[in-house]
């Protein structure tokens, strides 16, 4: 859901609209996807018959879709390359030091989870730092044909009628409280940047979640997956069926289940009264709903042949073909917030002195398994068709192409 301002300035009203709107519409939805994820959903089985067992299994196909796409996406952090070979090594440090991989995947499982991530970047006398904002708090502010992000807004609900917050504009931050019906805005305090602290990170062009499009088909296969069970008890504690013998006690009974014999008329008969299991119906069934909820999630089965190992390359490659339009839509949505980040340590320096602005280039990397030596041996077979640098740069052992390229010559001009 996007929240949009006809002009890039918002007042205690118009926030007052904004944050309603966020609490009664979209941060209920952000939960239940959060909750699927955790596996803490409600498995919705309908009125149960009296004395009829009440499993409620949960299968967490939800949190599976999740972290493969993650994992896909941004198991490896993406290789940033500046221009200038100083700023190159003081931006690594410095984004390093800032935990910058691990903040880049908690925002990537937020989007992948609730369709949008946040982080907030602050200055420390260690120099720039980042933190993790929880989209069931956090929701940005854009405005325009383009949606360009102009604020966010950070919030925490003391009660039904009482919320506080802070509204993150470019260069400050205001703390702004709601009591009942009004809204009010506290005293601006600077961020030490120039920009907006707050990156933006959504998951694609509508901020959907990666397993939102068929909650109703996991709903379905916990439906199923806890009836199967109740079944399987329900035969545990089958009826046991006398016929012709009218005249049985309790004693009888009793004296039956101790001595495992029963004494019947001529014409008397004992069964068990049981329902009728379909097993291969209901595994049927378990696979067409996992088949059908990965296919619409273009989420790979790693179950599958295909990933055993010694499937050809192309064959991988059409298995992988769904996951990887999802991971190019995730890209286009991911590096807008990335560059934003990247800016605002520029700033963070800046304020300390340090001019370290120059262009810089992300690159996103698959996390998939790689044969190293047939790739080594492939880069080999290129010659002088490509640079050196850019073999490097295919290389996923080499994290800094320009400091490898050094190295080398460092080494000959030592022998």
């Amino acid at each position: 859901m996007i929240f949009q301002t006809e002009a890039p300035h918002i007042s205690p009203d118009e926030l007052k609209g904004l944050v309603e709107q966020f609490l009664t519409l979209e941060r209920p939805r952000r939960a239940a996807l959060m909750e699927y994820y955790r596996g803490e959903q409600d498995v919705r089985k309908g009125p149960i018959a009296q004395g009829r067992p009440n499993n409620r299994l949960v299968s967490n196909y939800a949190k599976y879709i999740s972290d493969v796409h993650t994992g896909y996406f941004m198991g490896v952090t993406p290789t940033l390359t500046f221009s200038r070979k100083r700023v190159q090594e003081k931006m690594v440090r410095a984004l390093n030091e800032a935990s910058f991989g691990r903040m880049l995947y908690a925002a990537a499982r937020d989007m992948s989870v609730c369709g949008e991530g946040f982080l907030l970047t602050y200055p420390d006398i260690r120099g720039p730092r980042i933190a993790r904002l929880s989209p069931l708090e956090t929701f940005a502010v854009t405005w325009g044909l383009r949606q360009e992000i102009f604020a966010a807004v950070r919030l925490s609900e003391k009660s039904s009628r009482h919320v506080v917050g802070e509204l993150y504009l470019k260069g400050e931050r205001i703390p702004w409280e709601q009591q009942g019906a009004e809204l009010t805005f506290g005293e601006a305090r600077p961020t030490g940047l120039d920009g907006l602290a707050v990156s933006w990170f959504r998951n694609n062009g509508e901020s959907t979640g990666d397993f939102e499009s068929v909650t109703s088909l996991l709903d379905a296969y916990n439906v199923l997956l806890s009836g199967a069970m109740d079944d399987m008890q329900s035969v545990a504690n089958a009826f046991l069926a006398l016929y012709g013998v009218m005249g049985t006690t309790q004693q009888d009974i009793d004296r039956a289940n101790r001595s495992r014999v029963l004494c019947m008329a001529d014409n008397g008969k004992a069964e068990f009264v049981v329902k009728n299991l379909s097993p291969d119906a209901i595994s049927l069934l378990r696979e067409t709903l996992v088949k059908d909820m990965l296919s619409i999630t273009m989420t790979p089965n790693l179950q599958d042949e295909a990933f055993s190992g010694t499937a050809s390359g192309v064959a991988l490659e059409y298995k992988l073909w769904g996951i990887e339009q999802a991971r190019s839509a995730k890209e286009q949505g991911f590096s807008g917030g990335l560059y934003h980040l990247i800016g605002l340590f520029y700033q963070a320096f800046a304020r300390l002195g340090e001019e370290l602005y120059c262009p810089c280039v992300a690159l996103f990397h698959k996390n998939l398994p790689q044969d190293l030596s047939r790739l080594c041996t492939d880069l080999q077979t290129l010659g002088d068709t490509v640079s050196r640098r850019t073999k490097l740069e295919l290389l996923p052992f080499v994290h800094n192409p320009d400091a490898e390229v050094q190295r080398i010559a460092d080494e000959k001009k030592g022998e």
